[in-house]
Parts: C-alpha cells; structure tokens; sequence
C-alpha cells in the first residue's frame, strides 16, 4: 500500500470500512443528516475541514466516494453505486437497494450482505491507493488538452406527449489566459434546414444566462455548434457558468447522452418521464462508444423511477469522446 505501511493501513482501511457501512444505512448518499453521519476517518479522507459548512461537507463526502467508486473494477462499480444511494430513488433504503442486487438472480439476502461488505472493503481500500498520501484526489481529472475544461454539468431533460425541453448547466475552468470565447455545440432531435445559418432561436435552443451567443454553423445535420463570449476575460484557473434551455418537438431515440470533447469533472442527469407513460425498462449508460448508445441489446446496470416518475443518475470524471446518459423503452400502452 503506497505511502503506508501494511499495519497503519490495515488499520485505516478497517476504521473506514466501519464508517462506510455506517454511511450506507438507510438512504445512504441521499440521508439528509449525511453530514452528520460522516464518521472523521471519512471525513480526513474526503478532505474535510473542521470549519467546513454542511453542505460543503456532503460535496466532498459524495464526491469522493464516487471517486473511490470509479477506481474499483468495472463488475463492482454499479453494486457500489446501489449500495450507497447513487442512481436510486431518494426515498429508497438500504434493504431495498440490497434486493436489487439480487434481481434475477438466485441469491437469497445473506449472500448479497456478504457481497456488500466486499465491495464496502474495496471502496475503504481504494481511498488510500494515493502515493504519499491518505487523501485521495477525489473529484479530480486529469484534464489534458483544451482551452477548458467542465467542472460541472446538470442536466434536467423534462419528457412530454408532445416534444420534450432540456435544461442544461454548464460550469467550466479555463485553461489559458485570456479565453474571451467558448466554442460549445449541441444535437438536434432531427435534420436542421440547410438553407443558410442556422437560427438558435428557431432549432429550439434558448441560451438563458452566461454571455453572447454568436457564429452558430451545422457542424452535421443534426449538430449546431456555436460560440458563447462570457461577460468577463477568463484565465487560468477561472470558472464560469453558462445555462440554457433547449426546446424540441420529439427525440430521435429513446436515450440522452453527454459525449464531452474535453474532460468533464461531473455530469449529473435527470429524466422525469410523464406519469402515463413511464419506461417499462431503463438503464445506465456508462462511458460507451458513441455509436453503441442507443443499441438496447448490451446488458446494462438497470434504473428505475422514483415516485415523481423520474430517474436519475450520476457520472465522475467523464473521458472525453466516450457518452454517459441513460437509454429507456417506453412500456406497453
């Protein structure tokens, strides 16, 4: 265990792990008295001051718990994400998250337990894989090339009998001095008209708040790219956020996706579906290939709808050029 040695790391990951099952009781992420909850092994792990705010103290614990998350290996990281609350419904508790584990399968609750303490382990283990370190670098990317990167992205898509309206939240850092624009683009839910610029206005997309929007072109058929000049000069480290909304008379396919250019740090995507005409199957759809995410047929980790009718699902650290969205058959009317 880089930058402990095997005793004092034993012990650490032993403390955590206590913790962590403690996090993961009731609506575990979703637990209002979270920061309470949050035992100080968690805490120092996650980055947590002592004068931090209880707000700031749920962002950090969530953060880097999705960030452990995400280090484990790809057959774990869905259980995980159901054990402690992620892409569940906020009124879902433990015991029910846990028989979701066991859906389709034939594993009776003592043996899906022992399966969660596994996985429990292997996020408390995660936490100290940092050289040097006990503090994770939860939250973070490597950024890579780019004048920006997103720290940020929250998107509502609200779906109705006719049409559906999309809400959408970008923060962004910049990379280099002076950045006066954002080269940003957006799908359309059909085939722009090729006859001259193209009118935001007129495709549906409304920018609401974050600068001037200028120089749109179809970059594709259904692709509009445009620039947006924040009301300020940006430089290294500066963050900014822009929102707008978006407007159209159906989608194409049954699925929405964030397929990023440059690194994204955070995607959060809520879907809500009419009460009359809920998804008789959705899923997550989680770093594919582009051309794969609207296919129905790959086995994925299955979602389900809350109370209100909408289904919700998380993402951290997002590769660039890779979608992340959730993919939904409408049930039999």
């Amino acid at each position: 265990m880089c930058g402990l040695d095997q005793r004092s790391a034993a012990t650490k990951i032993e403390a955590l792990l206590a913790e962590l099952k403690t996090l993961r009781k009731g609506l575990g992420v979703q637990s209002k008295n979270l920061p309470e909850v949050a035992g100080s092994n968690l805490r120092e792990a996650a980055g947590v001051h002592g004068d931090d705010a209880p707000g700031a103290i749920r962002k950090k614990v969530v953060t880097a718990l999705g960030a452990w998350i995400e280090r484990l290996p790809e057959s774990r990281r869905q259980t995980a994400r159901i054990l402690f609350g992620f892409d569940a419904p906020a009124d879902q508790r433990y015991t029910a998250r846990l028989a979701r584990l066991g859906e389709g399968a034939d594993r009776n609750m003592r043996t899906m337990q022992r399966r969660a303490d596994d996985v429990t382990y292997l996020i408390a283990e995660a936490a100290y894989t940092e050289p040097g370190s006990a503090v994770p670098t939860a939250g973070r990317t490597v950024h890579g090339d780019g004048p920006w990167h997103t720290s940020a992205l929250e998107v509502s898509l609200k779906l109705a009998d006719v049409g559906a309206e999309v809400f959408e939240m970008r923060r962004i850092v910049s990379h280099v001095p002076g950045l006066d624009e954002i080269d940003h683009s957006v799908s359309l839910a059909k085939p722009a008209p090729s006859d001259g610029p193209p009118d935001l206005l007129g495709l549906g997309i409304d920018v609401v708040a974050g600068g001037e929007v200028h120089s749109a072109r179809m970059v594709s058929s259904t692709r509009v790219a445009f620039r947006l000049r924040p009301p300020r000069v940006l430089n290294v480290g500066d963050e900014h956020e822009f929102f707008f909304r978006i407007r159209v008379p159906a989608l194409l396919a049954p699925f929405y996706c964030c397929t990023p250019e440059f690194a994204c740090e955070r995607f959060d995507l809520n879907i809500r579906f009419p009460r009359e005409h809920l998804p008789g199957r959705a899923w997550r759809i989680d770093g594919e290939l582009s051309r794969d995410a609207e296919d129905p047929l790959p086995v994925r980790a299955p979602l389900t709808a809350n109370s209100a009718g909408e289904v919700r699902v998380g993402f951290r650290n997002l590769r660039p050029a890779r979608s992340y969205g959730i993919g939904w058959q409408l049930g039999a009317d």
